[in-house]
């Protein structure tokens, strides 16, 4: 049995959802499908952190780290108002203990000012408290901004919006092989055979075995760098903050 679209997207996390969202929103006529191997989004990575929506007050000025990050949190919030998804914004203190650090924690006042992050202040001990009662230091960063949400109803807004927009959501599909034919993909599951034009992947830590599937000749890998990135070149083996 094959069942045929236009696109499809492999995996229902927060980004698989918001790139399914986008492509039929820029092009209705699409039939697009996303495939998921769960029996419901948001379960893995999604669904399984904190919540923090991260403001950009640790990344270096002028990256392009900091601009998504700010630009992110702030458009976050917005969609998250206009689809009455609530969020809470629940403020951050950043602590110096030891006089040590000090200077460290005026270094990120420096780039969290120069990101754009709103409503920086840099207390002194004795307001501490008065913000956290359960925190004690010498001096902290507050962030009166700092905000949480839950993303599994962020993941669950993007999903009805896709449905809505004439996209279908498919969970217990376990993509199982990939391959080219022709002008299209054949991607095999525990179910039926699809076909599709185009195709994106975003299966968050399963990610380099579907690329592998798709024929990626140089072993892609997850790798751990929290944050920061290898740049591999021969010529330029060398960390670097993005």
């Amino acid at each position: 049995m094959y069942m045929r679209f236009d696109a499809v997207v492999v995996g229902a996390g927060i980004v698989g959802l918001a790139t399914a969202r986008e492509w039929i929103g820029r092009l209705p006529e699409l039939r697009l499908a996303v495939l998921e191997k769960e029996r419901a989004t948001a379960v893995h990575q999604t669904g399984r952190n904190s919540g923090v929506i991260h403001f950009g007050i640790y990344y270096e000025p002028g990256s392009l780290k900091a601009t998504l990050c700010v630009r992110g949190a702030r458009l976050i919030k917005d969609d998250c108002q206009e689809r009455e998804i609530p969020f809470q914004r629940a403020g951050k203190l950043i602590m110096a203990t030891k006089e040590d650090e000090l200077m460290g924690l005026e270094e990120l006042l420096r780039r969290g000012t120069a990101n754009g992050v709103p409503g920086l202040e840099m207390v002194e001990e004795r307001r501490i408290p008065e913000i956290e009662p359960h925190a004690s230091g010498i001096r902290a960063l507050y962030c009166p901004d700092a905000s949480i949400v839950d993303y599994r109803k962020v993941a669950e807004a993007l999903a009805e919006e896709l449905r809505t927009a004439g996209g279908s959501l498919k969970t217990s599909v376990k993509v199982e092989r990939i391959r080219r034919s022709g002008p299209v993909w054949q991607l095999e599951t525990n179910g039926p055979t699809l076909t599709t034009r185009w195709l994106i992947t975003c299966a968050g830590l399963q990610s380099d075995r579907l690329a592998a599937m798709t024929g990626g000749s140089d072993g892609p890998r997850i790798l751990p760098f929290r944050g920061d990135y290898w740049c591999s070149s021969r010529s330029a083996r060398q960390w670097f903050e993005a």
